[in-house]
């Protein structure tokens, strides 16, 4: 039996709250339901509307029934949960077809095993999530199973492909039991071809992605290196492996949770993921953005950190492309807890194609929110969807916000004062919306850079300046009220340093 809720029959609604601005919507939901309950994977359909895929059910037994939202532009939304008699069920992946309907895949099983779902499940659905048509496969012998993470994507022959974890049960021969099984099917669901890659330690798919001007794929996965280390694989039409590169050096290492949506040439991309600092006094986590390219050589490194903090980037989609000035990183202040429930921060960061940091905004504080992925809309803004942790039961809730761009963004302008001062001059300060600085004469701005750090040192704002004249303004509107540190640096050395008052 397949069942379809509306939200308020599904699930009850504690918060939504909605803010129109020339246009653009930028909202808040929470949903309170009896079941735990998450969202995977999602994906933008070509009328703005946000499809987001997952399972929802009990999280003790691991009893779960696999779930499709839908968002609206405005914030309003619709759900369908699919209850099958007996089974166990979760959707992983969702593309949008050439006729608009969601190609979704997944797996199943009839045994009371939530991690041996022994079928691939192939769905598809209108726009109004009705049912056009469903298939399923069952797993290829000897595995047993499929597990949760999954990518994929519609290829230049406008076919679906998918990577998705199929089990290997066989104890004597791997030290963990996932191995990558790669599919292809036409849009109406059939399967055109499939391909299995087995390495000797466990694997797991980030991101597929396809390569600009060429009919091959990249995968960013780990699978043949030890200690969870990132690797690029490149693969055929026929999905057949090319190369296998290790993304990792002595002293850059990204060992999970990485995520690409931008390429800035066709053998150069950026990925952010979970950045590692090893030092003499602790071993700190916190997002790394690089852009590197398809040999897996680094090129470029920002750092998103906050000294004494572990940051997580989102679990599967961290990085997420809107335009060459607006991309963004989506992450969260993580926890040494088995269930979390001390309150934490939602981070969210806008870049450019050049990795400038453009803008910083938090996001929660009252809740343990897990961010699974960050969506661009199609007004330039971003979607975030989280699980929110209960404190009082084994269960976990959805938590989406919607942001715009205007809510993030630190705007620069340079020009050129009528008065020229001797020595570098911030004003005012306190400030509300914009600060000044002033170089003294003969300087200018072309070709330095602008740091902007909370007082506990996080780095919200970090541009090069390409503009030529004395007097930069900044439009400070979107930051927290608090001190900050402004720090102007040259390519070799920090030339100054001044503390300022957002009020």
């Amino acid at each position: 039996m397949i069942k379809v809720l509306r939200p308020v029959l599904l699930l009850a609604v504690l918060l939504y709250l909605s803010l129109t601005i020339q246009g653009q919507h930028s909202f808040e939901i929470f949903i309170d339901s009896e079941d735990d309950c998450i969202l995977w994977e999602g994906c933008v359909d070509d009328s703005g509307n946000i499809i987001l895929v997952g399972d929802i059910g009990q999280y003790e037994t691991g009893d779960y029934d696999a779930l499709v939202m839908k968002v609206y532009p405005d914030g309003e939304y619709i759900t369908m949960r699919f209850e099958l008699m007996d089974t166990l069920s979760v959707f992983s992946t969702v593309d949008v077809l050439d006729n608009g309907n969601y190609f979704i895949t997944g797996s199943y099983s009839t045994q009371a095993q939530y991690l041996g779902r022994d079928h691939l499940w192939v769905v598809i659905l209108d726009q109004d999530l009705n049912l056009v048509g469903r298939k399923s496969f069952l797993v290829k012998e000897p595995y047993m199973g499929y597990g949760t993470s999954a990518c994929s994507l519609i290829d230049n022959e406008d076919n679906v492909v998918v990577t998705a974890l199929v089990i290997n049960e066989d104890t004597e021969s791997k030290t963990a039991f996932a191995d990558f099984g790669f599919y292809k099917f036409n849009q109406d669901g059939d399967t055109l071809l499939s391909r299995y890659y087995s390495y000797t330690l466990d694997e797991l798919p980030f991101e597929l992605m396809k390569m600009p001007n060429s009919d091959d794929l990249m995968l960013l996965e780990r699978a043949t290196m030890y200690n969870n280390h990132v690797e690029l694989m490149q693969l055929d039409p026929e999905l057949n492996i090319i190369s296998v590169n290790q993304l990792w050096t002595l002293d850059i290492t990204l060992y999970a949770d990485v995520s690409s949506d931008y390429w800035v040439s066709d053998t150069e991309f950026l990925v952010s993921g979970r950045r590692h600092l090893d030092d003499d006094d602790s071993d700190e986590i916190c997002i790394g953005v690089y852009r590197v390219d398809t040999s897996a050589n680094f090129l470029q490194e920002l750092l998103l950190d906050k000294m004494d903090t572990v940051d997580y980037p989102a679990r599967r989609n961290s990085m997420a492309y809107a335009n060459d000035s607006s991309i963004y990183i989506g992450g969260f202040q993580s926890y040494a807890e088995l269930w979390p429930t001390t309150p934490n921060v939602v981070e969210l960061y806008m870049i450019d194609k050049d990795m400038n940091l453009l803008g910083y905004k938090e996001l929660g504080g009252k809740y343990f929110q897990d961010v699974w992925g960050i969506i661009a809309t199609e007004d330039d803004g971003c979607l975030i969807y989280c699980t929110r942790y209960s404190s009082t039961e084994v269960e976990r809730d959805v938590q989406i916000w919607k942001v715009n761009r205007e809510d993030i963004n630190i705007i620069t302008h340079v020009t050129n004062p009528k008065v020229l001062e001797a020595n570098i001059r911030v004003y005012p300060n306190p400030a509300t919306d914009h600060v000044f600085i002033q170089l003294g004469q003969s300087q200018t701005w072309q070709g330095l850079s602008l740091s902007i750090y909370t007082i506990n040192g996080k780095k919200v704002f970090q541009k090069r300046i390409d503009q030529t004249g004395s007097l930069l303004e900044a439009d400070i509107t979107n930051l927290k009220p608090d001190y900050y540190l402004l720090s102007i640096d040259n390519k070799k050395q920090n030339i100054f340093t001044s503390k300022i008052l957002k009020q």
